[in-house]
């Protein structure tokens, strides 16, 4: 009898939990889906003055968001250089496919990194990229979130559960023995970029919802801003590609006659400007033979999928918003709303695809403005509903500045609510709808560009939205 109950149970729950699977799909499906009368203006055209410079935080998503516009530039007689962060030697299910046992090595992960590097090679030189303008980094993959926020210091390495080390295990990584951490990331791309001199740039949307693209976006970012504010590189395109975002791809799966299209909120979001790039037919076929060289996905029924879906007649691209933020004088109030109106904010958050996140409509963060008065950041966020919900808003800053002629990091992370703080308490002033904030940095002289992430959960604790990693400089340059 008691066995009967628990099966009903079961029973129940698995058919509420399909019926709420189904739901949710449904929404995000018409919450996501492109405008169908969209008119994209084109990435401009490539030409033989071109450096294209592809950075993906895995094995394939360089074929996937960039291998026709890989293969133009390089038959328009222009230079190509693809940097892998990761060789994706944390995905378990593609291992497990690989050396069909259930309980791996650590061994067993970084010969799968090797095996993703292979096909990387084999992808692009398809595409008539040379072995010699591919470098894997060797970073760790699921691990990138990790060194971009906490593991910075390469004297504090994250150690990462798959390959089991704390430094690239790789014999053939851009850095022998680099550490698994930020600094090293960013001087490796830094020393990249400076040798290449690329006069465009293709990294991964800061809307993509893996934390190593989402990361991997953040480092780019910053060492594109970096260099330039130290007047090291200049006249530099960046653009982006999407890869991971629910079902994008829609339509999904395999439809070579089909367009790349931006998701709708991502599209609709104030400041976004999106850019088509069409491959011909010959080029599309040759994209579709290099992805089929992903071998360890495209045996994996979910990622075969999300590879085949970008084999289509376009690839896709962003220009990334990137604001400059005034600076006042130290005498300004800007702890009224009069001070905030009228200003272009840094941010406006669009909406996510997180189940929760949907079924909570008030109290998440719409936009954010911001000033700076000397070393202090001021914050502003709109957040209808604010008031009465019991939310809590973790804040995190990444600032970069000068100290003593170095360029230092600093990072904050700060969190307040509708009746608590880790600030002091004149520094968090609470309206209806709105919360100004102030941020005084401690280790940076003269701020240069700085990120910023909000992270909003529930009155449970429960994360319900999260903003994109979203760079803003201090000073035009």
């Amino acid at each position: 009898m008691r066995s009967r109950i628990i099966f009903k149970i079961l029973f129940v729950t698995a058919g509420v939990a399909i019926v709420l699977y189904c739901l949710s799909s449904i929404y995000f499906y018409y919450q996501e889906k492109p405008e169908a009368d969209i008119q994209l203006p084109s990435l401009p055209i490539v030409q033989k003055e071109t450096r294209l410079l592809v950075i993906a935080p895995h094995c394939d998503d360089e074929a996937l968001g960039c291998g026709g516009i890989i293969h133009d530039v390089i038959q328009a007689g222009g230079q190509v250089l693809v940097v892998v962060m990761t060789n994706g030697d944390g995905f378990t299910i593609a291992a497990k496919e690989e050396f069909h046992r259930l309980f791996l090595t650590h061994a067993d992960y970084v010969n799968s990194g090797y095996t993703r590097q292979k096909e990387t090679i084999q992808a692009l030189q398809l595409l008539g990229l040379p072995e010699k303008q591919i470098l894997f980094l060797g970073y760790p993959d699921r691990g990138l979130d990790h060194l971009w926020k906490d593991n910075w210091n390469k004297d504090q390495p994250y150690q990462s559960r798959y390959t089991g080390s704390d430094h690239s295990p790789y014999n053939n990584s851009y850095q022998k023995n680099a550490p698994y951490a930020g600094q090293a990331v960013l001087d490796n791309l830094e020393q990249i970029m400076l040798k290449f001199k690329p006069n465009v740039i293709a990294a991964p949307h800061p809307a993509d919802e893996h934390p190593d693209h989402a990361a991997g976006w953040a480092f780019a970012a910053a060492s594109i801003a970096k260099l330039s504010s130290s007047g090291r590189i200049s006249g530099v395109h960046l653009y982006t590609y999407l890869v991971h975002r629910r079902d994008f791809p829609i339509p999904h799966g395999y439809k070579t006659d089909a367009l790349l299209l931006p998701p709708r909120p991502l599209y609709q979001a104030q400041h976004s400007k999106w850019l088509t790039y069409s491959i011909d037919s010959d080029t599309e076929v040759l994209k579709e033979q290099s992805i089929k060289k992903y071998v360890s996905q495209t045996k994996v029924p979910i990622m075969s999928s999300l590879l085949h879906s970008f084999i289509r007649t376009n690839e896709l691209f962003a220009d990334p918003y990137i604001p400059y933020v005034a600076q006042k004088p130290s005498k300004s109030d800007l702890s009224s709303l009069n001070a905030w109106s009228n200003q272009d904010p840094i941010l406006v958050n669009t909406r996510g695809t997180s189940i929760i996140g949907a079924l909570e409509h008030k109290g998440k963060i719409s936009i954010i403005d911001s000033y700076v008065q000397g070393k202090t950041i001021w914050l502003h966020f709109h957040i209808p509903g604010f008031v009465g919900r019991q939310n809590q808003y973790q804040v995190s800053i990444v600032a970069f500045g000068l100290q003593n002629n170095q360029t230092i990091r600093e990072k904050d992370t700060v969190y307040f609510s509708e009746s608590d703080t880790n600030l002091y308490t004149d520094a968090v002033i609470r309206y209806q709808d709105d919360v100004i904030i102030k941020i005084p940095l401690t280790q940076i002289q003269v701020p240069k560009f700085f990120f910023i992430q909000v992270v909003t959960k529930n009155k449970h604790r429960v994360m319900i939205d999260q903003t994109v990693w979203q760079p803003a400089f201090l000073s035009k340059f």
